[in-house]
């Protein structure tokens, strides 16, 4: 362990994962950037995961592991946050894996350009096949802070996944945690830590490995708290309009895709009438999104095929993706 170079925490939770567990951990394991803390959080996992974590415990001295009621993702990376003890923070999901040098590529970008985040570049990989390991010609910026969120909102570098990025512990000395039981709770969160840094460094090293598997979160059946989440996150960043005035484009162009997702994962003729508030925002914003020219292709068609109606739309989308199989 190199203690010149600053404690990077590594934050992972750990959920009813034990096929894909030890992967995870043996990537973070081989980092070419030693000097870490690795905090293993067994959210009541049901599996083996708890004893799994245990025995690495053993193995190497920088893992500790938080032993606590399930609570889900965020209460498991908040639980961590606030034990963590690095100058730096990252996020690992338990079920994805990363490259050996994912620390140190995040780390030499908040290093060279002296700011506080720092984001790379992931794959995504389907169960039963071995990530790619090619790599684009290499690319590195640096953008303000306001600048990073507009791109990430605008989804044309990164987007807001907690994890591919790190974070100065400062950040997050601030108060800002994940909000406890929502899904897709890095969207209401990462562009917070954005606004309290000068700066947000980037380069297109692919360092994650994202797993696309159909017993994730985003693969399971529609369920009532994907759009419970998705009312109070679009309740939260619009709390935050005022901040985001300069660049309510991109703004507008993230959640209208979002409510988008929510909606057209909903089953045809979904009862709970909340649901209409995110229909609302679309019709609002669906035109001003189609004479974007900066929002993604995607969004766009998204907004044009809404005019069709939803089920018009869940039918289009269907097709697309038996199609894409």
């Amino acid at each position: 362990m190199n203690s010149s170079k600053p404690l990077i925490s590594v934050i992972v939770p750990v959920y009813n994962v034990e096929k894909y567990l030890p992967k995870c951990v043996d990537s973070i394991l081989g980092q070419t950037y030693a000097n870490l803390e690795i905090i293993l959080v067994n959210d009541g996992s049901p599996d083996n995961c708890g004893m799994i974590c245990d025995e690495y415990a053993q193995k190497d001295s920088r893992i500790r592991v938080i032993h606590k009621k399930n609570g889900g993702l965020s209460d498991a990376r908040n639980a961590a946050i606030d034990v963590a003890t690095g100058d730096y923070i990252t996020f690992v999901d338990s079920d994805d894996c990363v490259s050996s040098d994912y620390v140190e590529t995040l780390y030499r970008l908040v290093e060279k350009y002296q700011c506080k985040v720092g984001v790379a570049w992931l794959r995504t990989f389907h169960e039963g096949h071995e990530p790619e390991t090619s790599q684009p010609t290499y690319l590195e910026k640096v953008f303000d802070r306001m600048e990073g969120i507009e791109r990430m909102f605008y989804q044309e570098l990164f987007d807001t996944a907690a994890w591919c990025k790190i974070y100065h512990r400062s950040l997050f000395d601030t108060g800002i945690r994940y909000p406890f039981g929502l899904i897709y709770e890095d969207l209401p969160t990462t562009y917070l830590l954005f606004l309290q840094s000068d700066k947000i460094a980037f380069c297109n090293r692919i360092v994650y490995n994202y797993l696309l598997r159909t017993s994730s979160i985003e693969g399971q059946p529609f369920k009532a708290n994907k759009l419970e989440s998705a009312l109070k996150i679009l309740e939260m960043i619009q709390g935050h309009i005022r901040e985001l005035k300069p660049i309510e484009k991109a703004v507008r162009c993230r959640l209208l895709s979002f409510c988008l997702h929510i909606l057209l994962e909903m089953p045809a003729g979904y009862p709970d009438k909340r649901k209409q508030v995110l229909i609302d925002y679309v019709k609002r914003n669906r035109w001003k999104v189609l004479a974007d020219t900066r929002a993604r292709k995607k969004a766009r068609i998204g907004a044009l095929i809404s005019y069709l109606g939803l089920n018009t739309a869940r039918r289009i989308l269907n097709q697309v993706k038996e199609r894409n199989k």
